[in-house]
């Protein structure tokens, strides 16, 4: 992550040091020029006979190209709107999609602008993020089954944008992996308490505002938390606050053993969780 080599070259100068979302949210100097499908669906050996992939593409409201991913499976009974990690492209990180297929869910994943195959801006914000999250969300909307419930499922700095998404839309359910409640609380946990003497760091207002713990306290949105027992980065204790925090009647928080930060889909114990959380949306959809 961006942010631990920032918390490091902080702490090896004892200064002042500003978070602002240029140096929080990792951007390529080069964008990828093309995608390789037929490689990516040989990495899906868990994949149904009849599931497809394929690519899609929306024009963002700054009129930039985002690029990403479509996998409709065979006995699909959600739709999953996947907001990756920060620096987590489709291209180096595809073969998560090997445990996705596990669940009966179909799956839309876009890359963020600057990252993978998405067009990178001149400068970057928060509220462009916010807005292509919604207009990817938008997308998703129309192009899956509209038979099926809505899902965001975010990964670490992808929960944020998930969240977010879940207190704009009509969402069925939220699936939180690794989640960040807020920046500061990210920023906080990752720096030793030592450094702290020495240092002193600013959240810039824009990363504050961003805030999954202030979300979730008012939607009552199903919601699965996935949380690695070893992870240092957003520790239980995170997801355990976010737990609490839900005044949904459908919440689960699934403790995945032996694993660390942004890893928990890829263990048997995370696919049984979230099957059993899709079982429930589709149980309370159809009444």
């Amino acid at each position: 992550m961006k942010l631990i080599t920032l918390i490091f070259a902080l702490l090896l100068s004892g200064c002042a040091v500003d978070i602002t979302t240029k140096s929080f949210v990792y951007q390529a100097d080069d964008v990828d020029q093309s995608l390789d499908l037929g490689e990516i669906q040989t990495t899906l050996t868990n994949a149904p006979v009849h599931s497809a992939l394929s690519t899609v593409s929306l024009t963002s409201h700054d009129f930039l190209t985002l690029n990403g991913i479509k996998l409709i499976h065979e006995d699909a009974k959600v739709n999953v709107v996947l907001f990756s990690g920060n620096g987590m492209t489709i291209t180096n990180a595809s073969k998560i999609l090997n445990h996705f297929v596990l669940l009966p869910a179909n799956v839309i994943w876009f890359d963020y602008r600057g990252m993978g195959l998405s067009a990178k801006s001149d400068s970057l914000t928060i509220a462009q993020l916010k807005t292509d999250a919604l207009n990817v969300f938008d997308f998703a909307r129309q192009s899956l089954p509209k038979n099926l419930p809505m899902l965001t499922d975010g990964i670490s700095m992808g929960s944020l944008l998930a969240g977010y998404v879940a207190s704009q839309r009509n969402v069925d359910g939220l699936v939180l992996d690794g989640a960040i409640n807020s920046v500061p609380q990210l920023v906080d946990n990752l720096m030793p308490t030592w450094s702290k003497i020495f240092s002193t760091v600013t959240v810039s207002p824009e990363l504050t505002a961003i805030n999954n713990s202030e979300i979730i306290k008012l939607t009552d949105t199903p919601l699965l938390l996935l949380a690695g027992e070893d992870d240092s980065t957003t520790p239980l204790l995170f997801a355990q606050q976010l737990y609490d925090a839900s005044p949904s009647k459908n919440k689960v928080l699934a403790i995945i053993p032996d694993t660390e930060h942004a890893q928990p889909m890829t263990k048997d114990e995370s696919i049984s969780a979230y099957k059993l959380f899709i079982a429930s949306l589709s149980c309370c959809a159809n009444g």
